[in-house]
Formats: C-alpha cells, sequence, structure tokens
C-alpha cells in the first residue's frame, strides 16, 4: 500500500514540476532519495534527510556527519540496494503506461455504462 502510494506521488511528481520554484523541486527530489534510501538503511535514510541542516552546523560538526555520512552511503551493500530499489521504481513506471486505449471509458466499471467517443483512438464497447 506504501509502495503504490508513493508512486503516485512520484508519478504525479512531473505533472507539477512547472508549478514549483527550484527549492521545492529540490526537496522533491531529496524526499524520493530518503524513501529509496529507507528502503535499504534506515540510518542513512536519516543521515540524508539532515542533508539540507548542514550548513548550520560548526566545521567539527560538518565533518563528523560528513564522516557518517559517506561511511553509510559508500557502503557496496547499501549501494547495491539503492541501486536495485531505483530499478524497481523505473519497472513499475514503465508498468503504469497510459494508453488512450485503456482510459477512462475502457476501465471494467464504467465499460459501456457510457456512451464512450468515437474515433481510432478509442476502443469501443
Amino acid at each position: 500500500m506504501k509502495k503504490k502510494i508513493l508512486l503516485i506521488i512520484i508519478t504525479c511528481t512531473p505533472l507539477t514540476a512547472c508549478t514549483l520554484t527550484p527549492q521545492e523541486q529540490a526537496q522533491k527530489k531529496l524526499s524520493f532519495q530518503i524513501s529509496l534510501a529507507r528502503q535499504c538503511d534506515t540510518v542513512a535514510a536519516k543521515l540524508m534527510a539532515q542533508l539540507p541542516k548542514i550548513s548550520t552546523l560548526n566545521e567539527q560538526q560538518r565533518a563528523s556527519f560528513n564522516k557518517k555520512y559517506q561511511e553509510r552511503v559508500n557502503n557496496p551493500s547499501f549501494q547495491s540496494c539503492y541501486k536495485k530499489a531505483f530499478k524497481s521504481y523505473e519497472i513499475e513506471l514503465q508498468q503504469i503506461k497510459w494508453d488512450t486505449n485503456s482510459g477512462f471509458f475502457n476501465n471494467k466499471p464504467f465499460n459501456c455504462e457510457f456512451n464512450p467517443p468515437t474515433g481510432p483512438y478509442w476502443g469501443a464497447c
């Protein structure tokens, strides 16, 4: 269920990308990356979520944060898992391809209830 909701949110994001500021786009991208990272390593995801606030840290805290972050993110098992999670996301997006013949009028609950538009791009009842 969570996966489907996340997928819907992510697929709707390109539709609203025109209306987002660059900062909002960066935040959406980061939240997507965090959701992928959370599937592999919760600590790495928490560190990733703190990235926007790193500028408020002093030099010593920033160095400590960077060290922890790099250790988690550059871990080969994390990298492998993250790539698999992203590949899975890409596959799911391909499966949700919208086709004019599988639109509103051809979905089962509505099939033949309404008169569908006619033309070469619409399936007949």
